[in-house]
């Protein structure tokens, strides 16, 4: 998954009093503490995400929470989700590096870049400045060059700007998780002794 990824200052204290409780119920309270913070800003990187002529790119952003299992990070990533096999229809943003970054005007080495016909149809700028070959498996479009152009930005300025927003919002809600994640840890523990009677 393609996305930012944030570390908390100031939320040491927070984490000290987690750490006393068992590492079910700190995995619990810290991920829903960060799951809600990374989830409401999905709609607003899909609203600065451009939808294409797939909407590939805007469905494939989401969230990814990461449990460590050795120890109790939590890790949440907000941006866009990709999947080396293919995954569902909204794994397919792999090509969100290139809106943000932009590319370089390129030269196919071989003599020009090969386009199936039925591909090229989903984009029309790609109708302009090429030779259409017929075939068997219905044609390609053939390109001797193709222009670069220049990246959009917008994820890196959304995150300079939000970031710091976020990071208050989720000491904020990890404070108010701690009274529920003692209070289930006390529940745990009455119900322990009650049992071993």
């Amino acid at each position: 998954m393609a996305g930012v990824v944030m570390t908390v200052e100031g939320v040491e204290g927070i984490l000290r009093a987690f750490s006393g409780l068992s590492k079910s119920v700190q995995r619990k309270y810290l991920g829903a503490g960060v799951r809600a913070v990374v989830k409401a800003a999905v709609p607003q990187v899909k609203a600065l995400t451009p939808r294409g002529p797939t909407g590939n790119l805007k469905r494939s952003v989401g969230l990814k929470l990461e449990k460590k299992k050795k120890n109790t990070t939590v890790t949440g990533i907000v941006g866009y989700r990709r999947s080396s096999t293919g995954g569902n229809r909204n794994e397919l943003g792999f090509h969100a590096w290139w809106v943000e970054n932009g590319t370089r005007d390129r030269y196919p080495n071989g003599g020009a870049l090969s386009v199936p016909l039925r591909l090229a149809s989903k984009y029309p700028y790609m109708k302009g400045n090429a030779s259409l070959i017929g075939g068997d498996g219905g044609g390609a479009i053939f390109f001797k060059s193709v222009r670069g152009y220049t990246g959009s930005d917008k994820f890196r300025q959304w995150s300079e700007a939000n970031l710091p927003r976020m990071k208050q919002e989720l000491v904020g809600k990890l404070e108010q998780n701690l009274g529920s994640a003692i209070a289930e840890e006390e529940r745990r523990m009455i119900r322990k002794i009650h049992g071993n009677k």
